[in-house]
């Protein structure tokens, strides 16, 4: 199963491919596609592109879930208004299941990841990979 873990931050969502490999444990799929913003959050034409980006997104990389962690809803950490607006999309637009990882969760794998990080992961796709990670743990496929 090959799972997109996304972390939206502002404007954009941050996207990264995992799956199990032969051994059970994550393997990182690179992809052209890295990062889908959302320019102007009041236009048609901007969640329409946003849309479909992500829809592409889902098809050319064989996307089959993805898991997003989890904002806040209060408080000094909380989630702006266009972050939920990017998650209500590729909840709807992505055309598979959604799951959500909370961000105590994924500190918490990423202490006990066996198989670490990839090289070659890019920083800002950290935390989109131990999502995805996290996810194929909690599915029992790796």
């Amino acid at each position: 199963m090959r799972i997109c873990g996304v972390v939206i931050a502002g404007s954009t969502a941050c996207l990264a491919v995992v799956s199990p490999d032969q051994e059970g444990n994550p393997q990182y799929h690179p992809c052209a596609t890295r990062k889908v913003s959302l320019d102007d959050e009041k236009s048609f034409q901007s969640l329409d592109a946003f849309a479909k980006a992500i829809a592409a997104f889902t098809h050319e990389n064989g996307v089959e879930a993805f898991c997003i962690k989890e904002r806040a809803l209060t408080g000094a950490m909380a989630g702006g208004g266009v972050t939920f607006k990017i998650e209500a999309l590729i909840q709807y637009c992505g055309g598979k299941p959604v799951y959500f990882v909370h961000r105590n969760t994924l500190n918490k794998f990423s202490k006990t990841n066996r198989a670490g990080l990839p090289a070659g992961l890019l920083g800002y796709l950290r935390e989109p990979y131990l999502a995805g990670a996290c996810q194929l743990e909690k599915l029992e496929l790796i």
